[in-house]
């Protein structure tokens, strides 16, 4: 019928045959082109997991996986078949195959597996007749014991410090401006909230398991009862509306740093503060050590400035350091230990108060930077990270092996069970392992 009606119309117009064929192909197609079932199914159903994508779980541990099957426009018409497969990370789901039978969701157990850090479950969606829709998919992480287990998520993705007591079997950390205790496995992090913790930038603690957090605000908090109540100590700075750096000292002294400004100590847990002798001022941030004797042994973030003070800190005279150090430690034996940026990154070790030091351990990092955690001992083991190379562990000072050559490393933190967390040079990415005892 339409090509006889075309053929008349260019009878009277003087249309050539080929055009004629054209025109009905044209007329033949267009007017009578339905939409395509499936693409009105996917406007009127949307699926996705009613899980939390990235859970943290142990190898081996399950999650009760639910497919949401929402309605856009009408009531369900027809079953839906899932297929769920594991395409990642090993593991299994408890039934593969589902019909949705007009409902809303659809469930299953997945078990993840136990050799891999990534695991992902895909849900395929089908008509009954076994055409495919759609698929979308879930994705956890399982932190294996004596492996290095990267994670990337919020919120410990950014820590910038922690803090852990072993005896209350306490861990909180500082991130992104929020404080964060650890929960009931060591990748599980809870928010800590107090009007007193406002903008929260480093963590610290003493040893009668006072924590201190020091703000952006230059404000100076504490918590006597591991993290439960939090109140502010006297202002270091009283005018100083900015970040300041704190440290505590091996005595639980706590000591101030802030560019332009005296360094101040407290010794009686931030009430009250003193003024270190003027010639730290201009050392900045840096570490503080007492000495059984009494001396204060301290050393700032600038190059080669140890000094020491047997007045308690009133007055400080200069220790010569090989090289451009940067890092002091002191162990229980009261030895003193210098790591400098000459050429790399070397240990130095003296006996003598500083009179002599011998060099016990260098390497070549792939970046030079500030030196925060670097010495940090689990039992007795210690556990040195070396920003741009790596972590080396010792037994003794003296000897130094390479535990974990990376050089993307920048810091290094231990909780109360002996975790060791590292973090990457650009704050982005911490790095998990836990021992098996």
């Amino acid at each position: 019928m339409i090509i006889y009606m075309i053929k008349k119309i260019a009878a009277t117009r003087g249309i050539k045959r080929s055009r004629i064929l054209i025109l009905a192909l044209i007329l033949f197609l267009v007017p009578f082109c339905g939409p395509d079932p499936s693409i009105e199914l996917l406007e009127s159903y949307s699926f996705s997991f009613k899980n939390d994508q990235n859970q943290r779980l142990n190898p081996g541990e399950s999650i009760n996986v639910v497919l949401k099957i929402f309605d856009n426009k009408e009531p369900v018409a027809a079953p839906f078949k899932i297929i769920f497969d594991v395409i990642e990370g090993g593991g299994s789901v408890s039934t593969e195959t589902i019909l949705s039978e007009n409902s809303d969701s659809v469930t299953t157990t997945w078990t993840l597996g136990p050799n891999s850090l990534d695991h992902r479950l895909r849900a395929l969606v089908y008509k009954p007749n076994g055409d495919y829709l759609t698929s979308t998919d879930l994705t956890a992480i399982t932190l294996r014991e004596n492996e290095w287990n990267a994670v990337s998520t919020d919120p410990d993705g950014n820590i910038t410090g922690m803090v852990a007591d072993t005896v209350a079997g306490v861990t909180l950390m500082v991130t992104n401006g929020k404080v964060y205790r650890q929960g009931s496995k060591y990748y599980i992090w809870e928010r800590v909230t107090d009007p007193n913790l406002e903008s929260p930038r480093t963590i610290e603690i003493d040893s009668k398991g006072t924590i201190y957090v020091s703000t952006w605000n230059g404000e100076l908090v504490k918590s006597s009862d591991h993290g439960v109540s939090w109140r502010k100590c006297t202002k270091p700075y009283p005018d100083n509306p900015y970040y300041i750096y704190m440290y505590v000292a091996n005595d639980d002294y706590i000591w101030v740093f802030k560019f332009e400004y005296p360094t101040i100590f407290s010794s009686d847990g931030g009430n009250t503060w003193q003024t270190a002798g003027s010639n730290l001022s201009s050392n900045g941030f840096g570490d503080v050590f007492r000495l059984k004797s009494g001396t204060l042994l301290f050393h700032g973030s600038n190059c080669c400035s140890l000094n020491r003070s047997d007045d308690n800190g009133l007055t400080w005279s200069h220790i010569v350091t090989p090289g451009y150090s940067h890092k002091l430690y002191v162990n229980d034996r009261e030895e003193i230990f210098i790591c400098n940026q000459d050429g790399g990154f070397t240990i130095f070790k003296s006996t003598d108060m500083g009179v002599t030091f011998t060099r016990l351990f260098s390497c070549f990092p792939q970046f030079g930077t500030t030196m925060d955690n670097i010495f940090n001992k689990w039992r007795d083991t210690y556990y040195i990270l070396v920003p741009g190379y790596g972590i080396l562990n010792s037994d003794d000072l003296l000897h130094y092996e390479n535990y974990w050559v990376n050089n993307e490393l920048n810091n290094l933190f231990i909780d109360h069970n002996g975790v060791l967390i590292a973090r990457d040079w650009n704050s982005s990415t911490v790095y998990y392992r836990k021992n098996s005892r």
